[in-house]
């Protein structure tokens, strides 16, 4: 073979291999432009800070003799009149005249007796079976009648006849009854207790009701406690006797309940 010859068949031979390797790997096409939108921030609203539970915030201030086992049901501290949701304004009855008030921080209640009668002011929650209840409370001022007391009601039923009572009076004893229809039964009567106040100071008064276990505190000392279960649930409140021809001024002050 001539040496053209051999120039011609090797130019051929590359021709191929260049023409084969096109083949195999052919050109990469152009991408094609990809147009991108803007991102779109969504701007999240303020987070608005939490207000706190106004009786959460009420309880908070409140000492009690023991830690309560019950969640809150229940607070007023009477500094806002705009959120106590107990009885306001004028009562008239035959059985004597009320006026109902949050003055100072304090709620009031001006009642002139015509006869002798009692005061129940619910506070407004359920009927209760286990429960905490406390409450200050004290006789601004009075005229008539020299004798004067002041509680709480326990587990009366909706028409108010049946019902415990825990009271202190003037004279600086503590009285724990169970009314039902006509008939009163002395279960602890006139206990005389050293922890007391005179009535027109303040006193404290802490009811824990478990079962048919009452417990009581006066002034956050414990007195004693007693087993009655004739009555099971009902509603709870502040109480007090009154004489008639009397006019009496009574002040209530954090009152806060605890009840599952």
């Amino acid at each position: 073979m001539s040496k053209k010859l051999t120039v011609f068949v090797v130019s051929l031979l590359l021709v191929a291999v260049v023409s084969a390797c096109g083949m195999l790997f052919p050109e990469p096409e152009p991408e094609p432009e990809v147009e991108y939108e803007p991102e779109v921030v969504v701007e999240e609203p303020p987070v608005e800070p939490t207000q706190a539970d106004p009786m959460a915030v009420c309880a908070a201030n409140i000492s009690l003799p023991g830690q309560p086992s019950y969640p809150l049901a229940y607070c007023a501290d009477f500094e806002d009149p705009a959120v106590v949701n107990m009885a306001l304004g004028e009562l008239e009855s035959k059985w004597g005249d009320a006026l109902f008030d949050v003055y100072n921080g304090k709620y009031t209640a001006r009642v002139e007796v015509k006869r002798d009668n009692m005061l129940t002011l619910d506070v407004p929650v359920g009927d209760m079976r286990d429960f905490v209840i406390q409450v200050e409370g004290r006789l601004a001022s009075h005229s008539g009648h020299p004798y004067h007391s002041w509680g709480v009601f326990l587990k009366a039923d909706e028409d108010f006849e049946n019902y415990y009572y825990f009271k202190i009076d003037n004279n600086q004893y503590y009285f724990f009854r169970l009314v039902r229809g006509d008939r009163v039964t002395n279960l602890i009567n006139g206990r005389r207790s050293e922890d007391l106040n005179p009535i027109n100071e303040v006193n404290t008064l802490t009811v824990a009701v478990e079962g048919d276990t009452f417990s009581f505190y006066i002034n956050g000392d414990f007195q004693e406690e007693f087993k009655d279960n004739r009555l099971l649930t009902g509603k709870v409140g502040l109480y007090s006797d009154m004489s008639k021809d009397t006019t009496l001024d009574w002040e209530f002050d954090n009152l806060v309940l605890y009840a599952p």
